[in-house]
């Protein structure tokens, strides 16, 4: 099946509606489903209080790099306080239904929304109602003053020097070129002010393995880098396989300090690397580097 979808990616990646077409075969299959929403709003909200720890989300300025299908990011920055929201992709992704469908969500997770927060009820709900008469996209992100780029490139974001308290992504920088990351530390440097910080949650997984329970999280690390890049390495399926070592080296090549770090290894996998082949491009690796499958990072410069 993981490698049907590969296949489908890779075909779809060359086709001119071709991201249309994986928006309604994601639908088909679920990812964009109410209850898949609602578990990825739970998990921002827990990501963004982890945030708040290191710094002041009310009132504060946001850029986020990666909008998404649904927009959860945006909308809970707005939820949580945030003066402006100024949030990139590189083409417009944001479906008005799925938006609709958020809003929704969060109405219901409300109250544990408020419990994991310690925002109270009224607080979150005086902001949240503000957006659910709006009647289109444009008008919900203006309610909620939510500046959206799409196309938008948050590598030159425009934006002035020291004006930004947070820089955000969420499942984003596994899904660009290397080069592309060492831009965007450059930009976040820039733009974040003295005491701003930036947050990133990078998935280090093998992004098939729901697709097949044979696979294991580090089964993609075996493919020459060759065959990566042919089929996998598309406008539809970007993954760049950098490891969390290879994250943080280009962090702090650019002056960046880890204010903190949370981390996931499952002990299966380092039982799979021990008798599995890798790729010469992870060579030199602990099989504790390799098997990282999940990294949130808190950075200042």
């Amino acid at each position: 099946m993981w490698k049907l979808k590969i296949l489908i990616q890779f075909i779809l990646a060359y086709l001119p509606k071709g991201e249309q077409i994986n928006y309604l075969l994601q639908k088909q299959i679920g990812s964009h489903s109410q209850e898949r929403i609602k578990m990825y709003i739970l998990e921002n909200v827990k990501r963004l209080t982890f945030i708040s720890e290191y710094v002041e989300l009310r009132d504060s300025s946001v850029l986020e790099i990666g909008t998404g299908w649904n927009g959860v990011g945006a909308l809970l920055l707005y939820l949580m306080g945030a003066k402006v929201v100024y949030t990139y992709d590189h083409i417009p992704h944001v479906r008005w239904e799925l938006l609709q469908t958020s809003i929704s969500e969060i109405e219901k997770q409300i109250d544990q929304i408020s419990l994991i927060t310690s925002i109270p009820y009224s607080q979150l709900y005086d902001r949240l109602v503000m957006l659910k008469n709006a009647t289109s996209l444009n008008m919900i992100f203006e309610r909620a003053n939510i500046i959206y780029k799409a196309p938008g490139d948050a590598r030159k974001s425009g934006l002035p020097d020291k004006s930004m308290d947070l820089v955000y992504s969420n499942a984003v920088l596994e899904h660009v070129p290397e080069q592309l990351i060492h831009d965007l530390t450059i930009e976040t440097r820039r733009i974040l002010k003295q005491n701003g910080v930036a947050y990133h949650a990078i998935g280090l997984h093998d992004h098939y393995v729901s697709f097949d329970k044979k696979l294991t999280n580090v089964n993609f690390l075996k493919y020459p880098e060759w065959v990566w890049a042919l089929f996998i390495k598309n406008r539809i399926s970007y993954h760049n396989r950098l490891r969390e070592k290879q994250f943080i080296e280009i962090f702090k090549l650019y002056g960046a300090k880890i204010e903190a770090m949370r981390n996931k290894i499952d002990p299966h996998d380092l039982e799979v690397l021990k008798t599995m082949r890798i790729d010469k491009r992870f060579s030199g690796m602990t099989h504790e580097e390799l098997a990282t499958y999940h990294l949130e990072v808190v950075l200042s410069f």
